[in-house]
């Protein structure tokens, strides 16, 4: 079914995604604070110092998921003798590289290690001091990237927030997100094997985070794109105050959680006939099956969705903006938002690319529910856009921006909300595209996967480095206390907390500003239409 719903998404080139590690040993020196080392109820600790700072590297948080535990929920990891030196920064879940969006560790072509349930941990100092801590959970369609993308190094988030940072790995594609429920009921839920994962690492914080100079009871979780879309998806679990105190949701929302009966054409799919079938493969059989079946059903755009958590009813309960609306997160502080020109990313190709997702989007993605006042919706959008534009821009809004107010609005019922748009652009071909704002939030400014990027960082590096500290500013500012003005040392404007009518928006940019309800003509199109999960269309 998927095959033939999409088949009009084929288009050549444009199916873009959104090892061994470290080993416990006993070394007679590693015990020593001054070179960076902790004690945890599971064990000893050395990691490195590095420019002022403490870093640990590939600290196993769950057994790895190999053998018997293959398909199976994650298992904590248990305890180690000796001192585990944590300095191995290669860590990548299974995946073929996708050089396009994503930035590797190394130059490996495929990455075929399934013991990669490790995380990474920059701190001040490992001193029991009690400071913010902000857990990264990374993007790429749920196929592709690493906590290891020296993108995401989280030392400059560490320093000028005096925060402890941490980034996870969590399971990839088919073997974190297949729903194999269908084929052996022992294996039900698998299709959220994925989340499991991020939720044990975000327990693994919870009970040693203190260990290495953080607050438990302060943890503020972040996520891009696909990692948003699974921050998101706890949101729609039992009580997710017990996992973060505050979340941040970068170009993802629960719109794009997957609906149970998309879940299961995904998982029909699969073209086995038992999970012993699957288990019985190798790593790399089964990214060569996963690409086959991707590239045979879901080409194009679609297979940047194709994996993602899914309402399950047990762990994730219902959608995320029913259960966000009645309630269920009012324990979590929200700071979410979007790029201006998100979609654009899947058009970098170049201007054929850009026409043909623009068409796509016309044929496929635009809501059947909506019919009756598609041509009143096109004829607002198309004003000082040409038609490729224009699609483009409705492709934003309903894929990203619109359920990003949406989610907003329901959560300012109950805690602070702030919403953010992204715009700075590198160039006017493209504009502010999908995972364009990761740079300046980490302060790393790698621009992968980003047309043009690092020139237009180099010709303006002084005002977007300003940038980049008012934007870091406001992050750990909302880690430490759920306000992103509390700390301002660069001047910028306050950000006032979003709710209707106002719908007050941090428009960052150089010379960042609040609008109140940008382009909220547009935004008002989709009024009546429900975000709730991405399903088939209908």
């Amino acid at each position: 079914m998927l095959k033939r719903t999409f088949a009009a998404l084929a288009f050549a080139g444009a199916a873009v995604a959104m090892s061994s590690c470290a080993s416990p040993v006993t070394t007679a020196s590693a015990g020593s604070r001054t070179g960076c080392a902790t004690t945890t109820s599971l064990g000893a600790v050395a990691g490195t110092v590095r420019e002022g700072l403490c870093v640990f590297r590939g600290i196993r948080y769950a057994e790895p998921p190999t053998g018997a535990l293959r398909f199976r929920p994650p298992r904590p990891v248990g305890r180690w003798r000796g001192t585990l030196k944590a300095t191995d920064d290669k860590a990548v879940c299974p995946q073929d590289r996708d050089a396009m969006s994503e930035d590797y560790p190394d130059g490996r072509a495929l990455f075929t290690d399934e013991d990669c349930l490790r995380l990474n941990v920059w701190t001040p100092a490992p001193d029991h001091r009690r400071r913010p801590v902000i857990v990264f959970v990374h993007g790429g369609a749920a196929r592709y990237g690493t906590a290891n993308e020296p993108r995401y190094d989280g030392a400059r988030l560490a320093a000028r927030g005096d925060a402890v940072v941490v980034s996870i790995n969590y399971r990839l594609g088919v073997l974190g997100w297949s729903e194999l429920g269908g084929l052996d009921p022992a294996y039900k839920g698998s299709g959220n094997n994925g989340l499991r994962d991020q939720i044990t690492a975000l327990r693994w914080v919870h009970d040693h985070i203190a260990d290495f100079g953080g607050d438990p009871a302060d943890v503020t979780a972040v996520g891009e794109s696909a990692g948003a879309f699974s921050l998101s998806a706890m949101l729609a679990t039992d009580h997710p105050e017990r996992l973060f105190r505050r979340v941040v949701l970068e170009s993802g929302s629960g719109a794009l959680v997957h609906t149970a009966a998309y879940e299961r054409e995904v998982a029909a799919q699969l073209p086995v006939k038992s999970v012993a079938e699957l288990r019985g493969m190798s790593t790399k059989q089964i990214l060569d099956l996963q690409n086959k079946v991707i590239d045979q059903d879901a080409p194009g755009i679609i297979g940047a969705t194709y994996f993602a958590p899914y309402i399950d009813g047990a762990l994730v309960r219902d959608s995320v903006v029913t259960r966000v609306a009645r309630g269920n997160a009012r324990g979590v502080d929200l700071l979410i938002g979007t790029n201006r020109d998100e979609m654009n990313f899947f058009g970098q190709l170049g201007p054929e690319a850009m026409t043909a997702i623009g068409q796509q989007y016309d044929a496929v993605f635009f809501p059947h529910a909506l019919a009756a006042r598609r041509e009143r919706m096109v004829a607002a959008y198309r004003r000082g856009r040409s038609a490729t534009e224009a699609a483009l821009a409705m492709f934003t809004d309903q894929g990203m921006r619109v359920p990003a107010t949406r989610l907003a609005q329901a959560q300012s019922r109950w805690r602070p909300t702030y919403l953010y748009e992204f715009g700075w652009r590198p160039t006017k071909e493209y504009g502010a595209v999908h995972t364009l704002e990761l740079p300046f939030v980490f302060g790393t400014f790698r621009f992968t996967g980003i047309l043009g990027g690092e020139e237009a960082f180099n010709a303006d590096r002084a005002r977007l480095t300003t940038l980049s500290d008012q934007m870091i500013d406001a992050w750990t500012s909302f880690a430490r206390t759920g306000d992103p003005n509390a700390r301002r040392t660069v001047e910028r404007p306050a950000w006032p907390a979003y709710r209707a009518p106002r719908r007050a928006t941090m428009m960052w940019n150089v010379g960042a500003k609040v609008a109140d309800d940008p382009r909220g003509r547009e935004r008002a199109l989709w009024n009546g239409y429900p975000f709730t999960a991405f399903g088939l269309p209908a």
